[in-house]
């Protein structure tokens, strides 16, 4: 067999298994904020009946998220309301929420990547967090998310994040 064949078949093969790697080491963020709250003068208020229905649409929406294509963990901040709308989700899903270390954008980043960098999670949080951690995931500043919104943060290996929101 001739030599420049043998070489480009290795090129071919290191191109492709180059390419699988780097599509595998994507992280993608989905961030989606908490549920409505109750009314009331608490600091840290429970769902209000409209949250409770929220999580649950959120529980419905991601109930086949799982597994090796799927959602690989939950992330909360550590509010009544964030745990409660991961509640559902969680549930149906084996698994247990993370409850995040802090309110720094950087650290949720940290704690996020050096845990889970690679694969895919959800991250239910206040809308004000949101903002922090979009800016430190993918250096974007956001204005503050509706309480609709839904975000896509694809964190590659190498490049720039890509950051989309959705309306739900």
């Amino acid at each position: 067999m001739p030599l420049w064949l043998v070489l480009m078949t290795g090129l071919g093969v290191l191109g492709v298994g180059l390419a699988l790697w780097a599509r595998a080491a994507n992280t993608v963020v989905v961030i989606v904020p908490q549920a409505n709250g109750a009314l009331g003068s608490i600091a840290n208020p429970p769902l209000s009946a409209e949250g409770g229905q929220q999580a649950e649409r959120l529980a419905r929406r991601f109930a086949n998220a799982s597994g090796r294509e799927g959602l690989e963990a939950i992330f909360v901040s550590r509010t009544r309301r964030a745990e409660q709308t991961a509640s559902p989700l969680a549930e149906l899903l084996g698994f247990t929420p993370i409850a995040l270390a802090g309110r720094d954008g950087s650290r949720m980043a940290a704690e996020i990547m050096g845990r889970y960098g690679g694969h895919t999670v959800l991250v239910v949080c206040t809308r004000a967090a949101i903002v922090r951690l979009i800016r430190a995931l993918a250096g974007r500043t956001i204005r503050l998310p509706a309480s609709r919104d839904m975000f896509f943060v694809t964190v590659p290996r190498y490049g720039p994040a890509k950051v989309l929101r959705m309306t739900i």
